[in-house]
């Protein structure tokens, strides 16, 4: 409550007090707030009267509220009885259609079958049957890839220098070892003809080597060593001749000495030749000729690293393949690592495609496929699975496979391709209806099989689906008839009549239909005059 006196017997929360417009009353109480179970009275200088017209900006008036209350009220109204008759409505239709269907099972002017006292009918649905045959079923994924090619290269090179040959253009074809592109490179040139004369030089060595001393240096051995041989005989003599005269004081102590020298002179220098002469009747020993022949090879090596580096400014063709995009042209300069030509084996095009992640443990190499391509929409090519990749896209959450096409055309990469990959198929398979399986809510699949004029539920296992046909694997027999059609309001045991056959369980055809007439194409529904009744009846 506001400013005022707060007197029960003023309606709403006035600032002020009605009667004296004061923020106190005349009759001196302040303005206060009641408290639950308070007892007010009227001052004595208050008048009990309405309060008056004047209200506070944004208050409405006990009638407008009145008015939305009543309004609001009128509202809720309309929703309840609208959702009345909504269900209402459903529930007479729902009715409606059952009733139809039941009175479609009964003949015109008499009770149906199984009628009890008082001509009480029991409820009977006419319903479509199909009988459960054998046959092929096979499951079959449908994916969408694109035709790529294995072996891809873009060519590059090693060596920096200009191009002297690259005839080629896109489109074109080359056979494995078939030059590319040529780089002009002259040093390398140079290099191997150094190369070959240090070759040639250590081979001549070790030739030599291995032929051993000439005639003509064994003589020459052997007339020095018979030289020194002669020259040491001498001063031997000379130097006993100077010991005799130095006994007789003939000779003097430097003269004996100086002989001596000389002869010890002559003893090495006659050991010189002798060994010397001993070398060159013995020959190169083994050490020699490995030190030589190690020469040989490293001058060997250098000359075919020139050829190597060489070698590296003529590119070939690496397989048999397709040109798709050439980068230079003779005179452009190419540089280490950088494009020239791009190329494609053309036996190398395979169509790789992805599968999701419930396919993926279904796929295997050799399961057999069909393919389509857009850019070829009137031919059908077939494609066996060859390659299955270990691990799963952790975006996508798919498998890459890739199928190798059996049937040569001319196939070009990125081309945009339909696959039809046979999963499993099995050959002598008991084939339902795909409209006589139904779902339940938990999962389960059950059919309605008709014996004895009755509904019969039945829990199957199916496995396969395709074109309309599912595969049972238990639950069901040969020769047993399904619901196809009008199964929607059936229950378990309920008498039903199998369009274009007589009441249900008399076993007699009627219109002159034998008991193949009960079969139907999956879906269709008896057509419009057909009903028992003739044309008067219930359409």
């Amino acid at each position: 409550m506001g400013e005022g006196c707060g007197h029960q017997r003023f309606r709403g929360c006035w600032p002020r007090c009605p009667a004296c417009g004061g923020s106190a009353c005349k009759c001196g109480r302040l303005a206060e707030v009641p408290q639950a179970g308070d007892k007010m009275s009227t001052g004595k200088n208050c008048v009990e009267e309405k309060p008056s017209g004047r209200r506070q900006p944004g208050e409405q008036s006990p009638a407008v509220v009145a008015r939305k209350q009543r309004r609001r009220r009128r509202t809720w109204l309309l929703y309840a009885v609208t959702l009345m008759v909504v269900g209402i409505a459903g529930g007479g239709g729902w009715w409606w259609f059952v009733q139809a269907a039941v009175d479609d099972g009964k003949p015109s002017g008499s009770p149906a079958a199984g009628a009890g006292k008082g001509g009480k009918q029991a409820k009977t649905l006419m319903v479509e049957v199909q009988q459960i045959e054998r046959g092929e079923v096979a499951q079959f994924l449908q994916v969408s890839g694109e035709i790529v090619a294995t072996e891809s290269i873009v060519v590059a090179t090693t060596k920096e220098g200009p191009i002297t040959f690259c005839p080629w253009r896109e489109g074109d074809s080359v056979r494995a070892g078939e030059k590319l592109i040529e780089i002009d490179r002259a040093i390398h040139r140079a290099e191997i003809e150094a190369a070959a004369a240090s070759l040639a030089v250590a081979r001549a060595k070790l030739a030599d080597l291995k032929a051993g001393a000439r005639p003509e240096e064994i003589q020459k051995a052997e007339a020095d060593v018979r030289r020194w041989e002669a020259t040491h005989a001498f001063y031997e003599k000379e130097l006993a001749r100077e010991l005799r005269l130095l006994e007789h004081d003939a000779a003097s102590q430097s003269s004996l000495e100086q002989w001596g020298e000389k002869l010890a002179i002559a003893e090495a220098e006659l050991a010189a030749a002798r060994e010397s002469l001993g070398i060159l009747n013995a020959g190169p020993t083994q050490t020699e000729i490995a030190v030589q022949s190690a020469a040989v090879d490293e001058a060997n090596a250098r000359l075919n690293l020139a050829h190597a580096h060489l070698a590296e400014c003529t590119i070939v063709a690496p397989f048999d393949g397709k040109i798709t995009h050439v980068h230079v042209r003779p005179g452009d300069l190419a540089t280490p690592r950088s494009p020239l030509l791009e190329m494609y084996a053309h036996e190398s095009l395979v169509v790789r495609f992805s599968v999701p992640e419930a396919h993926g443990a279904a796929m295997r190499p050799g399961l057999r496929a069909t393919v389509t391509l857009d850019a070829l929409p009137s031919r059908t090519f077939s494609a066996e699975v060859i390659r299955v990749y270990p691990q799963l896209d952790s975006v996508m959450r798919t498998r890459t496979v890739e199928a190798k096409l059996t049937e040569p055309a001319d196939f070009v990469p990125h081309m945009f391709a339909r696959l039809n990959i046979e999963l499993q198929r099995a050959e002598d398979a008991v084939l339902l209806p795909a409209e006589a399986v139904i779902t339940a809510p938990s999962g389960d699949h059950f059919v309605f099989v008709v014996d004895q004029g009755k509904a019969q539920r039945r829990e199957v296992e199916i496995g396969m689906r395709q074109e309309g046909t599912v595969q049972a694997i238990r639950g069901v027999k040969l020769g047993q008839r399904v619901v196809v059609a009008g199964h929607a309001a059936i229950r378990d045991g309920q008498p039903v009549r199998i369009a274009g056959e007589g009441q249900p369980g008399d076993g007699s055809p009627s219109g002159g239909q034998g008991q193949g007439a009960g079969k139907s194409k999956p879906g269709q529904l008896p057509a419009s005059g057909t009903s028992p009744q003739g044309k008067g009846g219930r359409r």
